[in-house]
Order: C-alpha cells, then sequence, then structure tokens
C-alpha cells in the first residue's frame, strides 16, 4: 500500500483516488491514481495505475511505492491509450515575487499525449520475511545476552610477533566409518582433534602481540540440513546439524577466550565452497558473541578474499577454490596497492586441498614475490576421498610466528 501523504504510515487502503490512512485518520488524494487490493490468505495482492511511461519491474515496484523486500511481480500488463491536451502556452512577468503581467497564447489546435496504464499482480515474499525476522530475532537476543568482557591489560613488549593460527578444512559434521575410509571421522572426533591441536599450538615459547586466527574454509563439511554443500554436492554428515552446529560455536568460542589470555585475537571468517552460507552465519553468531568484548575483533564480510597486514607482513586469505595461484600475487598488487607499497613480505594462505605446498610467485628479477602456502587439513579422508587416493597426507594444524620488520620467524606443526 502507498505510504500516507501526512504521517507517513504503510497502514493505508487505496479506494479510486484517494489514500485512507488508518493510523492518523488524513484522507488523501492518489496523485498515482492507482487501486491496490490485497488478499491476505493467499499472500498476493493486485495493483491497477496510469504511470508515465513503461518501465522495468524495479522501477515500476519504485513508481507504485511497492516493498520490494516483502513484494515480487508474478505479472504485469501494460495498457495504452491516448489524451488531449490544447496547444497554449503561458508566460509570466514577475518583479519581487509579485505578477506584473501575462500572456496565454493558445495555437487552437490539440496536441495527442499517450497515456499509460498498467496492472501488476503481486506475491508476498513470506518465506524470505519469516527469514528475515527469525534471524534479527536470533542476532538481537545474542547480542542482549552476550557475556562482558574486560579489557585485558598488558605489559608492553620490545620484541613481540604476530601469531597466526591456520587450521581450514576441519570438515564438522564429517560422518565415516573406520571401515569405509581407513580412520573415523565424526563431529565429536574433530572437535576434540582441533581442541588438541590448538592448544598445542599455544604453547609457542615467544612473546605475542597479536592472534590471527582465521576461521572457515570448509569449518563445516556442508552448508544444508538436507547434507549438500552450497554447490549441490552430496556429503556424508552426522544428520544432527544442529549439533555440530553448537559443537563447533562452544569450541571455537572456548578457544578465542584461551587465545585472549595471551594476547588480543583477530577472527577473520574466509567462505568455503563447502559451507558458504553456513559459516556466514556462523561468523554472525561469533560476532554477536564477542561484541562486548574488546579483546577481540571479527571480520565477517561476505568478501571472498580477505587481506591483513602486520607491520611489513601482507597476508591473502582465501580459501583457494576459486583462485587461481598464478594470479595471486597480481590480485593481491591490483586490489590493495596502498598495503602492497607498505610491505616486504608478501604471502597468501588458502586451504581447500587438505595437503601442504609452498609456492613462490617472482614478480620481479630480484628474490621479491608473494609467497602462495596451501595449509593441511586435520579432517580424515571421506569414502570419496579414500577411494580417489587423497588419504595420504599428514593431519595436521599450523602456528606461524611473524615479525612485524623480519617477517616469518617461525612454523609450528600441530599433527593430530
Amino acid at each position: 500500500m502507498p505510504n500516507c501523504p501526512k504521517c507517513g504510515s504503510k497502514n493505508t487502503e487505496t479506494k479510486y483516488d484517494r489514500i485512507y490512512c488508518n493510523t492518523c485518520g488524513a484522507r488523501c488524494m492518489n496523485k498515482q491514481k492507482q487501486a491496490r487490493t490485497e488478499n491476505r490468505e493467499s499472500n498476493t495482492a493486485e495493483v491497477s495505475a496510469t504511470v508515465p511511461r513503461i518501465m522495468s519491474d524495479k522501477d515500476l515496484l519504485k513508481f507504485l511505492q511497492v516493498d520490494m523486500s516483502e513484494w515480487r511481480i508474478t505479472k504485469v500488463v501494460y495498457g495504452k491509450s491516448e489524451g488531449y491536451r490544447k496547444d497554449r502556452s503561458v508566460t509570466w512577468d514577475v518583479v519581487d515575487g509579485k505578477v506584473l503581467d501575462g500572456r496565454v497564447r493558445d495555437s487552437g489546435k490539440l496536441l495527442i499525449r499517450p497515456l499509460f496504464s498498467v496492472k501488476v499482480w503481486l506475491e508476498k515474499k513470506v518465506q524470505e520475511i519469516k527469514a528475515r525476522s527469525e534471524v534479527e530475532l536470533i542476532k538481537k537476543e545474542a547480542t542482549a545476552y552476550a557475556p562482558k568482557y574486560k579489557l585485558i591489560k598488558r605489559l608492553k613488549q620490545k620484541d613481540a610477533y604476530l601469531y597466526e593460527i591456520a587450521m581450514p578444512d576441519l570438515q564438522l559434521g564429517r560422518l565415516v566409518q573406520a571401515e569405509e575410509a581407513g580412520a573415523a571421522s565424526s563431529p565429536d572426533l574433530y572437535v576434540k582433534k582441533a581442541e588438541q591441536a590448538i592448544n598445542e599450538l599455544l604453547e609457542v615459547p615467544y612473546p605475542i602481540e597479536r592472534i590471527l586466527f582465521p576461521i572457515g574454509n570448509d569449518f563445516f563439511n556442508s552448508n544444508t540440513a538436507e547434507m549438500m554443500t552450497v554447490h549441490g554436492t552430496k556429503q556424508q554428515d552426522d544428520v544432527r546439524w544442529q549439533r555440530t552446529y553448537l559443537l563447533g560455536k562452544r569450541m571455537v568460542i572456548q578457544a578465542v577466550e584461551t587465545m585472549t589470555t595471551l594476547a588480543p585475537v583477530d577472527l577473520v571468517i574466509i567462505k568455503g565452497n563447502h559451507d558458504e552460507e553456513r559459516i556466514f552465519y556462523f561468523g554472525d553468531t561469533l560476532e554477536s558473541w564477542f561484541h562486548n568484548n574488546p579483546n577481540v575483533t571479527v571480520d565477517n564480510r561476505p568478501i571472498g578474499r580477505k587481506y591483513y597486514q602486520y607491520g611489513k607482513v601482507l597476508l591473502g586469505l582465501a580459501h583457494g577454490y576459486y583462485e587461481r595461484d598464478n594470479k595471486l600475487d597480481a590480485l593481491m598488487a591490483h586490489k590493495v596497492p596502498e598495503l602492497w607499497a607498505k610491505s616486504t613480505f608478501r604471502e597468501w594462505h588458502l586451504g581447500d586441498k587438505h595437503h601442504k605446498k609452498d609456492t613462490l610467485i617472482k614478480t620481479d628479477e630480484m628474490e621479491n614475490g608473494v609467497m602462495v602456502r596451501i595449509f593441511r587439513s586435520l579432517a580424515d579422508p571421506s569414502v570419496w576421498e579414500f577411494d580417489k587416493g587423497f588419504d595420504g597426507s599428514l593431519r595436521a594444524a599450523e602456528g606461524l610466528l611473524w615479525h612485524k620488520e623480519r617477517g616469518l620467524k617461525a612454523q609450528f606443526t600441530a599433527a593430530v
């Protein structure tokens, strides 16, 4: 329905050429000359109106003041007729806001003007409205009840480091019996492996200034309750997907809280090709949980490639499913030229392949270049991976120690 011209309320009704407001009681002329009827039982509506021209669906909805977040067009029918007016022109002489003289010129001719009418059939986006409401409610509740953390005061250290914990492709949710693929997989087992690896990596004997913890890269094995990836590939998962989600949430929150006892933590959410939608919701949950924690930042932007700078170190973070390795150096230089100019040590950190591989892409004849590192996974092979022979890699997470001025200091491996 059109908004009330007086109070702006959407609680209006139209009849013939008037708008009736159920909020303020106003009765106004409908300048658009439109009539609307809505069937609340079928969640449909019809709009008839005069329009200045034939428009695209988006422009038409905007002209008719229809909320595009709530309605979609199912059918449009335009009509065309002709209108007539006299060929007149008017000129006025005005001084200081007063009309001194005026003329009306009439050629005696009639001008033909095209008139357009339209009838639009609309359907309410019931499921989308319901989903948005539920997501907003969950986010509101999470924000309201998230714990409040105090800022941890730390002693300044002269030569501290950034510590990056790489744990891609956890594939949480995978359910495989040992006799099917040589090793058993389950959500509980993978959470235990992740906790063990993180605790081992946090025993690093160096002063830490910040911790970078990328989460995602197929953190979950599937994207839907039907155990399908975002591209529609069927997975063998625990059907209790809600339990898997909560296990992952509890594990990451506890890990981050432990990390904050050492240093502030930067959580960066990286989408994968298995769980692109689910990991966004997961990131939103973490963002809501930690929004009162001054020791944690969460980057849950849906963009596929993200950049992180620490002194002269520039890291590109992506899953590695969509990107071509030999183009990543050019992408980095082109997309973040200001960070590129400030950096000396440049690397891309990827997952997806479940095995370790380091490749240096030289950008000139010097030793200058971009290192592309592919990290291992903690996940044991699925039945498909086992049958294809992709089961020979070491299962591990890694820690990388970065110095602001001298780059990579050390690497640590936690094999479980």
